[in-house]
């Protein structure tokens, strides 16, 4: 954003009061989730009244407040859009670990018993089934690690550079395999 000149500064300085107002009647504040908190919400619209202001030309029509209010609402309503589908929900032990996948999480572990399983021992377990693995096995067992720390299948598939669908295709072999190994321990 450009340095603002005076006359800009003194439309935000005068109509900072339509910021609490969009943040207050236009979403839904939630201070558990990042970003969505009243002070997130209101550095957004502080934001885009900045914004406003450097746009807004006096024969287009409408008054500054009427413009600023439509820039400051749908500046928020995209950074609720943009937050809100980057926070997927958590993954569990017990969700399945696909779509159609009837295997969860914790049945690739060996130990029936997952719930005696603490978060260091998952990892250590996954660490060393990667070390016996390799090519896309391997990957899937890194990518089924990332997942068991709350990373989505595209943000893995981002990480490496490829498809979801083939995470999904590494995730669905390495869990074969520990699966096998399971079976045969």
């Amino acid at each position: 954003m450009a340095a603002m000149n005076l006359r800009e500064r003194e439309l935000v300085e005068k109509h900072l009061y339509l910021v609490r107002g969009a943040v207050l009647g236009t979403v839904s504040i939630n201070e558990t989730i990042q970003g969505l908190g009243f002070d997130d919400l209101y550095q957004i619209g502080c934001e885009a009244l900045c914004h406003a202001a450097q746009k807004y030309r006096t024969d287009g029509g409408a008054a500054f407040p009427t413009f600023a209010g439509i820039v400051i609402k749908n500046r928020l309503l995209s950074h609720c859009r943009k937050t809100t589908k980057m926070q997927k929900p958590l993954e569990y032990m017990d969700a399945s670990q696909a779509a159609g996948s009837e295997l969860t999480f914790a049945e690739t572990f060996p130990d029936q018993d997952y719930h005696a399983l603490s978060d260091a021992d998952i990892f250590i377990f996954l660490d060393e089934a990667k070390k016996r693995c390799s090519g896309t096995t391997r990957k899937g067992i890194e990518a089924l690690a990332l997942k068991c720390r709350g990373h989505t299948g595209v943000e893995i598939a981002a990480r490496y550079g490829a498809p979801p669908n083939h995470v999904a295709a590494w995730i669905s072999k390495a869990t074969k395999m520990l699966r096998k190994e399971k079976l045969t321990a």
